[in-house]
Formats: structure tokens, C-alpha cells, sequence
């Protein structure tokens, strides 16, 4: 009841502070649980059971998430039994049986003997000073062959006589083993003759002097001369050739148009008297001087 001195208000006041406080503690208490969210049930529509399952049908518990251990450390990954371990670096393909790693036609070891033979080339060369000038004409020959090497026979081989044109030289283009008996007047001329070829060639009767110089892929050179054919004819060819025409001309000291070139076919034997050409082969062409520095446009 209230006075009149007002106590009853200040009894109300009193028990407002005392109660406030009490009623946010039991609210926010998990113990009493006026927070609480509604259980399961409360929410369940028709057709659920208490447990939140659909009636008929059965529904397989949730995996319960792991619980790190206590003192703040994280647990252990577990290990995969069906995994196997990762080979440490990276990882190499098996080998397959039977593959190789050059691509090239595998053939005996004969780089000995190509360096023998380049050695022995290169101490029966002229000196390129006694060639330059020693010829008024340069014929370059190519030379196909078609018929079978005899069987045992080692390299073909092929005479060629300069007796008969001693002011001519001969350069020989091939792509088959050779062996080229020269036969020259005076005997000691040097520098009559050059090879280009795309296989191993020598001499018969070798000494010094007696080459202008040689271009062969077994001796190292990068690239040679076709035999300019025309059957295989076509621009490679020609640059190619044309390109060694170049070489030889200025190793003659001559100019382009001073060359020929004669193609034969299955030779033994070639002879040269004055602008003649002699041969037991087939010839199957012949392209004089200045169509050549034409074709070659030089």
C-alpha cells in the first residue's frame, strides 16, 4: 500500500532491479532452456515420427563429424588403405622393348675407317694454288648407275682418261662407291680431277697432287651435289647443284660459262679428247656452258 511518504514506489523500484537481472540470466542459461530451440517433434509435419524420419522408410544415420582432441591440437589425418604410395620424382614411362633412340639405319661402326680414308684423300690433294689455272674448261660428269654392282666386287670401278685433253679438268658427281684409275698426260699433272659425291670413293694409284679436292658426305662435308638427272629433276636439285657449279669454278679460277656438265649412265670407262666424250656408259645428256650459267642465272 502506498503511504504518504511514497514508500511503495521505492519498493517497486527495488524489486524491478532485483528481477530484471534474473530473468536474463534464466533466458540466457542453457540449463534452464528458455532459448531453447523447438524439438524435432513440435515441427514434424504428417507422415514423420518423432524421430524426423519419413514413416517406411528407413534412413541411415548421419556420420558423426570428429572431434579434435583435446588441448588444441588437430587430429591426425587417417590413411588410405587401398592407396598406394606416389613415387617420389617424376615420373618415368616404362621402357618399350626394342625401340632405339637414333632414328638413323643402325650400321656397323666405321668411323675409324672413314677418317683413315679422309686422311689419306686429303694427302693426295693438290695444293689449292696448283689448281687454280690449270685448266681452260671444267666438266663436271654425272654419273647414274642402274645395273648391279657384281657381287664381291668392293666399290665399281671407274677409269677416266685425261690423256687426250690435258687442258681439261673433270669433276665427278656420284651417289655409289667408287674407285676412279685417273690417267693423265703429262702423268704428273696435278689437279685434274675433283669428286663430288654423296658416297666413299679413293684412287687406283694414288699419290699427292693428284686431286683438285673432294666434297663427300662420308668425309664430313655437310652437303654435296645431286646428280642433276632429269628424271628427278626440280628446284632443290638445281640450287643444290648450282651451288656446287659455283664451287668448283671458282676452286678452277674459271667462270660459269667455261663448264659443261654430261650426264652418263653405267659407266666404266670415260675419255676425254679435245670437246669429245667418250664412254662405254649410256649418255643421257649434256648441258653446254653458257645454258648452264643461264639455268643457273649467273
Amino acid at each position: 500500500m502506498r503511504d504518504g511518504s511514497g514508500r511503495w514506489r521505492l519498493g517497486l523500484a527495488a524489486l524491478g532491479a532485483v528481477a530484471i537481472p534474473v530473468a536474463v540470466i534464466a533466458a540466457l542459461d542453457p540449463r534452464i532452456g528458455l532459448l531453447r530451440p523447438r524439438p524435432a517433434v513440435e515441427a514434424q509435419g504428417p507422415g514423420q515420427d518423432p524421430a524426423g524420419q519419413v514413416q517406411g522408410v528407413a534412413q541411415i544415420p548421419a556420420r558423426p563429424q570428429d572431434r579434435p582432441p583435446s588441448g588444441g591440437e588437430q587430429a591426425p589425418e587417417r590413411s588410405c588403405p587401398v592407396c598406394t604410395a606416389a613415387p617420389a620424382g617424376p615420373e618415368v614411362p616404362p621402357p618399350i622393348r626394342g625401340m632405339l633412340q637414333d632414328p638413323d639405319i643402325q650400321i656397323p661402326d666405321v668411323a675409324a675407317e672413314r677418317r683413315g680414308q679422309r686422311e689419306r684423300l686429303i694427302g693426295w690433294t693438290a695444293h689449292p694454288d696448283r689448281v687454280s689455272g690449270s685448266a681452260t674448261t671444267l666438266d663436271l660428269t654425272g654419273l647414274v648407275f642402274t645395273a648391279p654392282r657384281e657381287a664381291g666386287a668392293g666399290y665399281r670401278r671407274l677409269a677416266v682418261d685425261l690423256a687426250g685433253a690435258p687442258d681439261r679438268a673433270v669433276v665427278l658427281v656420284a651417289e655409289q662407291p667408287l674407285t676412279v684409275a685417273l690417267t693423265t698426260a703429262p702423268p704428273d699433272r696435278a689437279g685434274a680431277l675433283g669428286v663430288e659425291s654423296r658416297a666413299a670413293f679413293s684412287l687406283a694409284k694414288g699419290r699427292p697432287g693428284r686431286l683438285a679436292g673432294f666434297r663427300a658426305l662420308p668425309y664430313g662435308a655437310a652437303e654435296v651435289a645431286p646428280v642433276l638427272d632429269p628424271l628427278r629433276f626440280g628446284p632443290e636439285t638445281l640450287r643444290d647443284f648450282c651451288a656446287a657449279l659455283r664451287l668448283w669454278a671458282v676452286q678452277f679460277g674459271l667462270p660459269v660459262w667455261r663448264t659443261r656438265y654430261t650426264l652418263i649412265e653405267n659407266p666404266t670407262r670415260i675419255a676425254l679428247s679435245g670437246e669429245t666424250v667418250q664412254s662405254d656408259g649410256t649418255p643421257r645428256g649434256r648441258v653446254s656452258g653458257r645454258r648452264l650459267a643461264r639455268l643457273c642465272r649467273v
